[in-house]
């Protein structure tokens, strides 16, 4: 009995190639958060970041491990008659968020976040938020994640974003975690919220 040898057994990579060129074999992300004003006409970054702040953004600084990306479409059926054949589905609810755990846990960053302009106590040393006052944060926001292994970048943008935080501990580090929920916005005449 002879070895069955082909693309199954192999795992050869696709030979397709998409938009950006021959298909990634495999995404080693290395993320960064970008956020500035929310922009009442979508204007998202068209050239390639490479590791470079794109302007008119603010950088959000180390991204602990990976941003989590959620897109979910929740969709109803359409059944009909006495055996419920279905028939057709729709989708009654798309939902899209991110998340990533910010390791320079500092003024700038919390500033950004949550709106709040710092009280400086000691200039240099000492600042000082009143939490608590801040109301719903909206931002524009950037997730631009690179592939290590080939340089190729995945942007996600969306310019009216509700943003929240949490502060977390692990072990002796403290960071700040972005929470953003992206709000539906048109964009080159296509519905979307992502």
């Amino acid at each position: 009995m002879s070895i069955v040898s082909n693309l199954n057994t192999k795992q050869s990579p696709m030979t397709a190639s998409g938009s950006t060129g021959v298909q990634s074999v495999k995404f080693i992300a290395a993320p960064r958060v970008y956020i500035k004003a929310v922009d009442s006409t979508p204007t998202p970054v068209t050239t390639k970041s490479n590791g470079s702040l794109p302007a008119g953004w603010t950088d959000l600084g180390i991204v602990n491990g990976l941003a989590k990306v959620t897109y979910s479409k929740s969709t109803k059926e359409v059944r009909t008659g006495l055996e419920q054949v279905l028939r057709s589905e729709y989708i009654d609810k798309k939902t899209g968020n991110f998340e990533a755990e910010l390791a320079q846990f500092d003024d700038v960053v919390i500033s950004n976040l949550t709106g709040l302009t710092a009280s400086v106590i000691t200039s240099g040393s000492l600042v000082q938020f009143g939490l608590g006052q801040e109301g719903i944060v909206n931002k524009a926001v950037l997730l631009v994640t690179q592939n290590i292994l080939d340089g190729k970048e995945i942007q996600l943008y969306n310019p009216n974003s509700l943003i929240n935080l949490s502060y977390n501990t692990s072990g002796d580090e403290a960071s700040v975690k972005i929470m953003a929920e992206f709000l539906f916005f048109q964009w080159a005449s296509v519905d979307t919220i992502n």
